[in-house]
């Protein structure tokens, strides 16, 4: 459940919603050491992708790039995990993000992160706590140019299909052996440039080769608006009143507790 945490809160404050899992594939945290593979040793051959499959690529990597370089965003949706290994580790909750230049805005449960210019913003609505502390540089990992992508996608040996859903675009990428994830599924809306549904299938290194086994996540959007941000997420009045010296919690968070870090 760490791990999966670990991604979710990544994924979505540095808005690397496909950026992030892209770079997954080449990140050492992700990563363990290969097991045997046993029996299907043949899958773990040398593969290159053929023209279709390219093809296929590179219309997850225009979606990429397009968000990369989306500065005003708001999206919503679910996020949702299950481990088959363990049942206390499956989640299935709300999120909203949204972003303005190099302002964010990030809510997952009952806790949201507000990155502005002059602070960083933590609230826990089950403590009841607001946490101010200095502004807070997220920088995008990983920008890696297309054709390094390409070939880090080739030499961890996925397959690449693409179908369609509807007015939707599918992309799917499949490895039975991978030692860290073993399915990468993109749905997006390629008229609107829109993001659908983010899916992964990670394996379990207790049980590799044991597909019931896997760990699965998927992050669902049902909104997703460029050049729209909703209306006081990103005011600082929304959450707090004074100056550095005197804040206090604001509106909805007034009887919150606040507790100054710069």
């Amino acid at each position: 459940m760490k791990k999966i945490m670990l991604l979710v809160r990544t994924l979505l404050p540095l808005l690397l919603v496909v950026g992030v899992v892209i770079a997954v594939a080449s990140s050492p945290v992700f990563k363990p050491v290969l097991r045997e593979p046993a029996t299907n040793a043949m899958a773990w051959t040398t593969y290159h992708f053929t023209q279709d499959e390219k093809a296929t690529m590179m219309s997850v990597f225009n979606l990429y790039a397009h968000i990369d370089t989306c500065r005003t965003l708001y999206l919503s949706g679910n996020i949702s995990a299950t481990d088959p290994a363990d049942s206390t580790a499956n989640m299935s909750q709300a999120f909203r993000f949204c972003r303005r230049g190099e302002e964010l805005y990030y809510q997952l449960g009952d806790v949201e992160m507000i990155s502005l210019k002059d602070r960083f913003i933590t609230i826990s609505h089950q403590a009841e706590k607001i946490i101010v502390s200095a502004p807070k540089k997220l920088v995008a990992p990983f920008q890696l140019p297309v054709d390094t992508l390409m070939k880090i996608w080739e030499s961890e040996n996925y397959r690449v299909k693409g179908s369609i859903r509807g007015k939707d675009s599918v992309v799917s990428l499949h490895c039975a052996n991978h030692a860290s994830c073993k399915e990468y599924r993109f749905v997006f809306d390629p008229s609107a440039t829109a993001l659908r549904e983010l899916y992964m299938r990670m394996t379990n290194l207790d049980d590799p080769l044991n597909e019931a086994m896997d760990r699965e996540m998927r992050i669902a959007m049902d909104t997703w608006k460029e050049g729209y941000v909703p209306d006081k997420l990103l005011q600082v009045d929304t959450y707090l009143t004074g100056d550095q010296s005197s804040w206090q919690p604001a509106g909805n968070y007034r009887h919150y507790e606040l507790i100054n870090k710069f």
